[in-house]
């Protein structure tokens, strides 16, 4: 029928005159979306060498035993290029579904479906061309690949100090008093009397004799006069230690360019050519020309084109079989107005 010739017409592009070929070079758009930063790139160990150089800059008594030290606080994650393949590619690795043909199509056969018929009011007859199988000089097709995605990563790093103190020993002199230590007669008024003074020597913490404290006093080594009774002197030694590491400030950094990769669909839009077989329709072409001689618009002698091979192209067939399901829609006139029947 003439209505399935036009509807499959209409439906396909001519291939083979209205795709101009394409570039010869790739042309990849990203079908899913960009990926996200992964979670698990997002604390750096550079950022941490960044932040305690940082605060070692603030150590500038080294010798001191205060402790520096810096903690990363981080910030806002940003897309800073990609995603860029960093893999390969070819039409072998096209998604099932997907290949389409592109660029220059170049029929390996072509044939006319069906008998000639008329359009309109040329003297020319017409045809579907169709193309059994070919090759297209160019393809698309979605495909998976590998991409890197750069993502900046922002942070800034806390300060802190830890005040040193250093390791001190503190003396505590003895506390007591000196009390008589024995029987002396007649003299142990005056012996008791020694004892006391020695005692009130001792008052003053700031200024104690040198022998303050001692187990004896007075007389001599084989007869004391006064024994000491309290505590004797102690030395308390405290350890080094440094106090809980307390926040000086905040300071900004230069974020960190983290690449990451990952496998997504893409779209090449101007892969390889290839060839198949598939019957496709070209599209209406004049089967059959009959250049007028006498301007009268009546056929002359009829000549086949486009690779017609049947037997039609004659004035008998123009003037009855190629009306036949097209009807005129101008009778009284050879200047036909056709349509196609449904």
């Amino acid at each position: 029928m003439i209505s399935t010739f036009r509807a499959s017409a209409s439906a396909i592009v001519a291939l083979a005159v209205a795709i101009a070929p394409i570039p010869a070079f790739a042309a990849v758009t990203l079908v899913d979306p960009t990926p996200a930063a992964d979670p698990g790139q997002v604390v750096l160990p550079g950022m941490q060498a960044t932040c305690d150089a940082a605060a070692l800059a603030h150590d500038t008594d080294g010798a001191g035993g205060d402790i520096w030290t810096g903690q990363v606080v981080l910030g806002s994650v940003t897309l800073a290029a990609g995603p860029i393949e960093t893999g390969t590619h070819s039409i072998t690795d096209a998604i099932p579904g997907t290949l389409v043909g592109a660029g220059t199509f170049t029929p390996a056969h072509t044939e006319i479906l069906g008998d000639p018929y008329r359009n309109g009011g040329s003297v020319n007859m017409f045809g579907i061309k169709q193309a059994v199988g070919g090759h297209y000089s160019a393809s698309t097709y979605d495909f998976m690949g590998t991409f890197k995605t750069t993502y900046a990563h922002a942070f800034s790093c806390d300060i802190f100090k830890s005040l040193y103190h250093p390791a001190v020993d503190i003396y505590h002199p003895a506390v007591g008093i000196y009390v008589i230590a024995g029987d002396f007669g007649d003299s142990e008024d005056a012996v008791r009397g020694n004892c006391a003074a020695f005692t009130a020597q001792g008052s003053d913490p700031t200024n104690l004799p040198s022998w303050w404290g001692d187990p004896f006093h007075g007389g001599n080594p084989d007869n004391p006069h006064c024994k000491f009774q309290g505590t004797a002197a102690y030395t308390e030694h405290h350890d080094a230690y440094n106090d809980p590491p307390q926040l000086q400030g905040n300071e900004a950094q230069t974020a960190v360019n983290v690449d990451q990769t990952n496998v997504l669909r893409a779209h090449e839009d101007a892969g390889e050519g290839f060839d198949t077989s598939a019957t496709l329709i070209i599209g209406q072409v004049v089967v059959c020309i009959s250049p007028s001689k006498t301007g009268t618009k009546l056929p002359g002698a009829w000549t086949k084109q486009n690779g017609y091979t049947g037997d039609k192209c004659t004035t008998d067939w123009y003037n009855g079989g190629a009306t036949v399901g097209v009807p005129n829609l101008n009778d009284g006139s050879h200047n036909w107005v056709t349509v196609p029947v449904i």
